[in-house]
Parts: C-alpha cells; sequence; structure tokens
C-alpha cells in the first residue's frame, strides 16, 4: 500500500495533495496536477463514486508524472497522457512492491 501524502517537495516548491469531493462531476477526473496552485487534487471516495485504494494511489502516481515533468519544463512530455499514465502505473508498481532486508546492509 502506498500512502498518500499531504504535501511533497520539487526543486525546493511544496506541493499540497487536496481532497475534493466533486471533481468528477465537474471535471470529469479522478485527480489533477493544478501548476497555477501548487497542488495535486485527488476525487473522494463517496456513495457516487468509490475506487479501490490501489486505484487512487495509482491515480496519484500519475498526476506526480505530470507534476515532474512540469518542472522539468518538459511540457511535450507532460501533455502526452500514454506516457504519464504508463511512467505513473510503473512508478505506483515498483513503489508497492518493493522488498527491503529486515535490517540494512553494513556498508564497507
Amino acid at each position: 500500500m502506498l500512502r498518500i501524502p499531504k504535501a511533497f517537495k520539487l526543486f525546493g516548491q511544496t506541493i499540497a495533495v487536496e481532497w475534493v469531493h466533486r471533481l468528477t462531476e465537474e471535471q470529469d477526473a479522478v485527480g489533477e496536477a493544478r501548476f497555477r496552485k501548487n497542488c495535486i487534487v485527488l476525487q473522494q471516495n463517496n456513495e457516487e463514486i468509490s475506487r479501490p485504494q490501489t486505484q487512487i494511489e495509482a491515480t496519484f502516481c500519475h498526476e506526480l508524472v505530470h507534476w515532474i515533468f512540469f518542472m522539468m519544463d518538459e511540457d511535450d512530455l507532460r501533455k502526452n497522457e500514454k506516457l504519464v499514465d504508463n511512467f505513473g502505473r510503473l512508478l505506483h508498481q515498483a513503489l508497492t512492491t518493493m522488498e527491503y532486508e529486515t535490517e540494512s546492509p553494513t556498508l564497507p
């Protein structure tokens, strides 16, 4: 399981993560990167919309990739939804399937 943060930093800028009730009804979306407001908004589960936690996590990763490309000034990449979606899904899979040693290895 991936914990969705309330905020994170990219190039020193704080990006907030906000939960909204009516994004799907108003924007026909479940997540959105809002560059002028320095935030990611995510559709909150409610009576009309209920998604599994893994879909919410994948949506967050998708919007995070939009932000990373935006901060890199890579507008063509940021606007390529196929690339962003595949990158976000791979990022989500890597982050949620990482295996760790029970103890940190000793460095040489």
